[in-house]
C-alpha cells in the first residue's frame, strides 16, 4: 500500500528543559513518530522567522520529515514551552501569541487536507481564535474516509468548555489521560463517560492512557485493558509519550489491525519513547519492526 498520509495539525515548538531544549508540540511529535512507523507523517504548523524556527525546520528535514506545510510568520516568534519534571511527571508553561497561534488555511493546506488519510489534532492549538478557525476549516475539507484523531490535551489555562465539546464533535477517535477523563466526566455530568461518548457523539474509538497503570482501548463493542509495558525509563522522561501512543494507535487503526494488537503495539512503542529523553527520539529499526 502507499504510505498513508498522517497529518499532525497544530502546534510545533521547543520544549525548553532546565538544562537543554528538544523539538516538540503534540501534533508535530505525532507526525515524527508516524514517519518512523512507515507512514508519510506531515506536520502542518507555523514557526517564526527566527533562529528557533530555522533550527526546527532543519532538524525535522534532517530526519526525513516533509516540512513544506510548516508556515513561516515574520511578525511573531516560534513557540516555546518551559518544561519542569517532578517525580517523573512533566509540567508545562507555554509562551503565548506565538507562530502556531496564527495558523492560516492556505491553498497548499487545502490540498493536504484533501489528501489526508488521518489528521491528528488537539485542544491546545485551538486556544486562540485564528488557529481554532483554521483547524476546523482544515478538518472540514478532509475526505469522508479520513480518520480524525483528537488529543484532549487540557493544559491550564488554554482551553474552555466550547473547545472541548467542539473537538469531540469533530473527532472519530479521542485520546486522553486519566485526569482528562475525570474532567470530561465532570463536564458531561456522568459516571459513564464511555457510554455518553459512544451514544451521543460520533466517536468510534476511545483511548485512555494511564501512565504506570497502562492503557485502555474502547469501541462500542470492545473494551481492552493493557498493563504498562515493562521498561527502564529512569534515563528518559514523560514528554511526548502520549503522542507516540497516538501515532502508533493511528498507524494501526488505518490498517484495521485487531484491537489487541493495536493497543499492545502502542503501549510498547510509547514505552520506548519514555525510556529516552525528549519527545522525538529516533528509535532503532528493531524497535520499529516489533510494533508495526
Amino acid at each position: 500500500m502507499d504510505k498513508p498520509v498522517i497529518v499532525g495539525l497544530g502546534e510545533i515548538l521547543w520544549d525548553v528543559f532546565p538544562e537543554y531544549k528538544r523539538a516538540g508540540g503534540a501534533p508535530a511529535n505525532v507526525s515524527f513518530h508516524a514517519t518512523q512507523l512507515g507512514n508519510n507523517g506531515i506536520p502542518a504548523s507555523r514557526v517564526g522567522k527566527d533562529e528557533d524556527g530555522d533550527e526546527l525546520l532543519k532538524l525535522l528535514s534532517s530526519g526525513g520529515i516533509d516540512t513544506s506545510y510548516i508556515q513561516i510568520d515574520d511578525r511573531v516568534s516560534t513557540g516555546t514551552v518551559e518544561v519542569q519534571i517532578h517525580n517523573g511527571e512533566a509540567t508545562y508553561t507555554f509562551t503565548e501569541d506565538v507562530a502556531w497561534d496564527r495558523l492560516a488555511f492556505t491553498a497548499n493546506w487545502l490540498d493536504l487536507a484533501r489528501n489526508a488519510d488521518a489528521v491528528c489534532f488537539g485542544t491546545l492549538a485551538q486556544r486562540g481564535e485564528v488557529s481554532r478557525r483554521t483547524i476546523r476549516e482544515f478538518l472540514n475539507h478532509t475526505p469522508q474516509k479520513c480518520l480524525k484523531v483528537a488529543d484532549i490535551n487540557l493544559r491550564e489555562p488554554h482551553y474552555n468548555e466550547e473547545i472541548i465539546l467542539s473537538t469531540i464533535d469533530l473527532a472519530d477517535v479521542i485520546k486522553l489521560n486519566q485526569d482528562e477523563w475525570n474532567r470530561l466526566s465532570e463536564l458531561f455530568g456522568t459516571n459513564d463517560l464511555k457510554s455518553r461518548l459512544f451514544n451521543e457523539k460520533s466517536i468510534q474509538v476511545i483511548c485512555l492512557t494511564k501512565g504506570m497503570d497502562g492503557a485502555e482501548l474502547m469501541t462500542p463493542e470492545q473494551h481492552l485493558v493493557e498493563p504498562v509495558y515493562p521498561i527502564d525509563s529512569s534515563n528518559g522522561d514523560s514528554v511526548g509519550v502520549g503522542d507516540a501512543f497516538t501515532a502508533s494507535l493511528t498507524h494501526h487503526l488505518l490498517r484495521n489491525s485487531p484491537l489487541d494488537i493495536t493497543i499492545s503495539a502502542a503501549n510498547k512503542f510509547s514505552a520506548q519513547v519514555a525510556a529516552r529523553k525528549g519527545a522525538m527520539p529516533e528509535l532503532p529499526s528493531a524497535v520499529i519492526n516489533s510494533v508495526t
